[in-house]
């Protein structure tokens, strides 16, 4: 680990600890208790980027969460059991799969929104209205470098965000 002056390992660990505080309390009501409409973490992540996007190719959903196309069949699969998600084989090109939501699967999409921006207003109401714009300033700079960092070296050392090295 490289650090300078202005980030020293302390600073460093300071900054991973405020992230995994923020990281667990923004998926605590997904736990085994609270589980979203009853959907896994996973699930709900996956229905909530094909609702946004509105039909997507399986292979294109996958890249979205950097997973391959075959890992994310099983969670498109209990989305397609669960009445939730509609599959069928692409137009032009029958290999790729287009994934949609079904008619229920757009209720639970909207009830789940309706239900994150309810859960969002509240804790935008915990910040003090004149600080608001520097955490939304201070949010988009650190997913903006974490991103970049993402994209520049991969997560950890020979897996998949290091196939060059």
């Amino acid at each position: 680990m490289k650090t300078s002056e202005t980030t020293n390992a302390d600073t460093v660990r300071r900054f991973r600890s405020l992230l995994r505080a923020l990281e667990r309390e923004t998926i605590r009501p997904f736990d085994s208790r609270n589980r979203c409409c009853g959907l896994t973490l996973s699930q709900c992540h996956t229905l909530l980027e094909i609702g946004r996007r509105g039909e997507i190719f399986l292979v294109d959903l996958a890249g979205v969460f950097g997973l391959d196309a075959s890992t994310l069949s099983r969670t498109i699969q209990g989305l397609v059991q669960a009445g939730l998600v509609d599959r069928r084989p692409g137009e032009r090109d029958r290999r790729y799969i287009v994934i949609s939501l079904s008619g229920e699967g757009q209720a639970v999409f909207r009830d789940i929104e309706r239900r994150f921006d309810e859960r969002a207003a509240a804790v935008l109401e915990r910040i003090p209205a004149p600080r608001r714009e520097a955490v939304f300033e201070a949010a988009a700079l650190i997913a903006g470098a974490v991103r970049a960092e993402n994209e520049s070296s991969g997560c950890c050392p020979g897996g998949k965000g290091n196939a060059s090295r």
